[in-house]
C-alpha cells in the first residue's frame, strides 16, 4: 500500500493508507474529514474501524468503495480470507455508496460468490481477456539438489548480466533461503522476501527490487500485492504452486510493459504430495474441495502435452480453441508414442495390489522387486510381476502423474495416490 500511495502522491493525488505500519496517528482523523482523494486500508483494518468512522467518511462525501483482490472473498477462490468475507458488513454502514470488486483471477463460480457476498444488486460485470500474449509459458521437471540450483543460478545470471529483472517464487521458506544464498554467493544482487522476515526488512527488500537496486527477488507468495514494476522479464516458480489461479496471478507480474517475457515453472513429481498439507488449511468440505480442485488443475498444467495458454484461458472460462505458438509445448518438436499397453499394465497392477499402496509398491512389482512387503503379500506371484522392468521407477512415476492429471476422481491419503477412476473406467 505504501508504494501505491507514494506513486499517487507523485502524480499529485491526495492519498494515504491505514494499516498496522502507519505511524501517523492523524491520518484517521484527516480521512474522516474527507482530506484524501484515495484512502487505502487492509480488510482487517476496515472491519475493525468503528461505525462512527464510516458515518463520518460518508458525510464527507465518499463516492466509491473498491475491493481489490476480491477473489479472497470466495471460499471457492484460491486465497480465501475470512476478513474479506466480512466486508459485506460495510454495506449497512455505507448505504447508497457504490461498491466495485476487482480481481485478475476469478472463475465464473468465484465471480458469482463475490457478487452474493458483497450483496451487489444487478451488478455490471466486466470480464477482460485473460490472455497475456507477450508471455511465454513453459514447464520443466527438476529436483531440489544443489546441482539443479547451480543450473538455475546460471540461467538467472545470464538475465541479470543484461539488466533484466527476475522473480523466483518458492513454495517454502527453506527453498527461498537456499536459492537466495546460492544466487548471492554467485555474485548476483538478490533480494529475499518471506513471511518470517520483519516488516521493515520486507519493505526494504521490496523497495530495493522496485528501484532496481537488486535485479532478482527470491520470495514466497508473501511477495505479491502492490508490486508495481512493469519491466520484470522472467518469473520462475521453483515448485508447483498451490493453485492454477495463484500461478496465473504470480506469473502475471511478468512483462506488464507488453514486451516479450518468460514464465518458467520448475516442477517436481513429488509436489503432488503437498495436496494433503494444502487441504489441511480448509475449514469445511467446501473449502477442501475448492483447494483440491485448484491444486489438481495446477498439477494438470504441469503435465500438459498440449498448449498451456489454451488450458489457462479455458480454465478461466474464456473461449480459446487454437494453439498459441508461444509456449514450450507449441514450439516443441512432437514425438508422439502409443502408451496404451503401459497404461493398462500400471492400472492393472494398482488394482491387483488392492489400490491401497499408492504408486511406489505397484511400480516395484512391475519392475520385479522381491522386497519383503511384496513377497509377504504374494504380489511376486502376480502375472504382471517384472513385466515393467524395462522402464525406470521414475518413468513409471511420470506416467502415473500424467494419469492423475487427466483424471477427475483422485484420492490422496498419507501422501499416496490411490486411484484414478476416470482413466480406469475407459481402459478396463
Amino acid at each position: 500500500m505504501q508504494d501505491q500511495v507514494m506513486s499517487l502522491k507523485q502524480k499529485g493525488v491526495k492519498s494515504e493508507y491505514l494499516g498496522s505500519t502507519q505511524t501517523n496517528s492523524s491520518v484517521s482523523n484527516e480521512a474522516e474529514k474527507g482530506t484524501f482523494d484515495v484512502l487505502y486500508m487492509t480488510p482487517e483494518k476496515a472491519i475493525s474501524l468503528p461505525s462512527r468512522f464510516w458515518s463520518n467518511l460518508q458525510a464527507s462525501g465518499i463516492c466509491l468503495l473498491a475491493v481489490d483482490e476480491a477473489h479472497c472473498i470466495s471460499e471457492w477462490g484460491h486465497d480465501f480470507r475470512t476478513e474479506y468475507k466480512q466486508l459485506h458488513s460495510l454495506r449497512n454502514l455505507l448505504v447508497g455508496v457504490p461498491f466495485v470488486a476487482l480481481t485478475a483471477t476469478a472463475t465464473e463460480r468465484v465471480r458469482q460468490d463475490i457478487s452474493t457476498s458483497l450483496v451487489l444488486c444487478s451488478p455490471h460485470v466486466v470480464v477482460g481477456s485473460f490472455d497475456r500474449h507477450n508471455l511465454f509459458y513453459g514447464v520443466k521437471t527438476c529436483n531440489r539438489s544443489m546441482s539443479f540450483i547451480s543450473e538455475l543460478v546460471k540461467d538467472v545470471s545470464k538475465r541479470s548480466d543484461v539488466g533484466e529483472s527476475t522473480i523466483i517464487y518458492c513454495t517454502t521458506i527453506r527453498d527461498t533461503e537456499q536459492v537466495h544464498e546460492a544466487l548471492v554467493t554467485s555474485g548476483i544482487k538478490t533480494g529475499i522476501y518471506h513471511g518470517q522476515m520483519g516488516s521493515r526488512a520486507r519493505e526494504e527488500s521490496h523497495r530495493s527490487f522496485i528501484r532496481d537496486e537488486v535485479l532478482v527477488m527470491v520470495a514466497t507468495i508473501a511477495f505479491g500485492m502492490g508490486i508495481d514494476k512493469p519491466d520484470v522479464r522472467c518469473v520462475i516458480h521453483y515448485g508447483c504452486p498451490k493453485s492454477l489461479e495463484s500461478y496465473y496471478q504470480e506469473s502475471g507480474r511478468c512483462g506488464r510493459d507488453g514486451l516479450p517475457s518468460i514464465c518458467w515453472l520448475y516442477y517436481q513429481r513429488s509436489d503432488i504430495t503437498k495436496a494433503d498439507f494444502y487441504c489441511s488449511e480448509a475449514k469445511n468440505e467446501t473449502q477442501r474441495k475448492a483447494i483440491m480442485d485448484s491444486f489438481m488443475a495446477a498439477q494438470k498444467y504441469c503435465l500438459l502435452a498440449t498448449c498451456r495458454r489454451r488450458f489457462l484461458l479455458q480454465y478461466f472460462g474464456e473461449e480459446w480453441n487454437i494453439d498459441c505458438g508461444n509456449c514450450d509445448n507449441c514450439t516443441a518438436v512432437k514425438n508422439e508414442r502409443d502408451l496404451s499397453k503401459e497404461v493398462f499394465l500400471l492400472l492393472s497392477c494398482i488394482k491387483s495390489c488392492g489400490g491401497r499402496w499408492g504408486l511406489n509398491l505397484p511400480i516395484d512389482v512391475l519392475r520385479g522387486s522381491r522386497a519383503k512387503k511384496i513377497v509377504d503379500n504374494n504380489y511376486d506371484k502376480l502375472q504382471m510381476h517384472g513385466r515393467g522392468k524395462d522402464y525406470s521407477s521414475n518413468w513409471w512415476k511420470a506416467l502415473g502423474g500424467l494419469l492423475i492429471a487427466h483424471g477427475t476422481n483422485v484420492d490422496l491419503s498419507i501422501h499416496s495416490i490411490i486411484l484414478v477412476s476416470c482413466v480406469k473406467q475407459h481402459l478396463f
